[in-house]
């Protein structure tokens, strides 16, 4: 007679539960990190193409039901990735490599993305002031020692959990990628890619590919300088 271990197999089946549910809502946010990371290399090829690109989408990916859905889907994701870790606890199996770094990539990006949202968001609600490329090369500027490798890393880490996690969730519901995506050149190679014209963008952004606006005249820097006026001289 076969003895069935209860907790393990309620513990195998709420494992596959979670791991649709991040797979779910991980293909779900995956929409808009395709569109965000295609922004980014426009930069590589000038403001105009950047701030074109973002001024058409912005519509549709901040309609009010649609970015509550993306946050919703963030959330998710990430809140069921750490129950899955949680779960994790105490095995002693190392994975493969391409794994740890897709671990260590989604560690990266859970710690800092809602402070990115908020950096972003919160200028264009409060004054109307969204991030453009003038936005974001005004960071550079004004802090490079920590948004140079702060963004290269974000948006290097989001390039990597995206290419590795999307075949991965999608073979989770049944849907089998080719094998030359998830173990051959088909992985690396844009991932490699990638990240080059990532490292390009932020050269565009901070004026080392092509004369750029003064970085301190638009208005999200006018709205940053503003709130940290308005804090400093209410601070004690």
């Amino acid at each position: 007679m076969n003895v069935i271990n209860i907790s393990v197999t309620n513990s195998l089946v709420n494992n596959q539960r979670l791991s649709r549910i991040q797979s779910i809502s991980g293909l779900l946010f995956s929409l808009f990190a395709v569109v965000h990371l295609s922004n980014t290399a426009l930069a590589a090829l000038g403001p105009d193409l950047y701030d074109g690109f973002q001024g058409s989408v912005r519509g549709v990916y901040q309609w009010p039901l649609f970015e509550l859905a993306l946050l919703a889907s963030l959330v998710v994701h990430i809140a069921s990735g750490v129950m899955r870790m949680r779960g994790r606890r105490g095995s002693r199996a190392k994975p493969p490599l391409r794994l740890r770094l897709h671990r260590y990539a989604a560690y990266y990006l859970a710690i800092f993305v809602f402070g990115h949202i908020a950096a972003t968001r919160l200028p264009a609600v409060l004054a109307d002031a969204p991030p453009f490329f003038g936005g974001v090369s005004f960071s550079l500027h004004f802090m490079p020692w920590f948004f140079y490798p702060y963004y290269a890393l974000l948006g290097i880490a989001g390039l990597y959990h995206l290419v590795y996690g999307v075949p991965v969730a999608l073979g989770v519901l049944g849907i089998r990628a080719p094998q030359v995506i998830r173990r051959g050149p088909g992985f690396w190679i844009p991932v490699g890619a990638g990240a080059t014209v990532i490292v390009l963008a932020l050269l565009g952004f901070g004026g080392a590919l092509y004369e750029i606006d003064d970085p301190f005249d638009n208005d999200f820097a006018r709205a940053y300088e503003a709130a940290a006026a308005h804090f400093t001289s209410e601070a004690p």
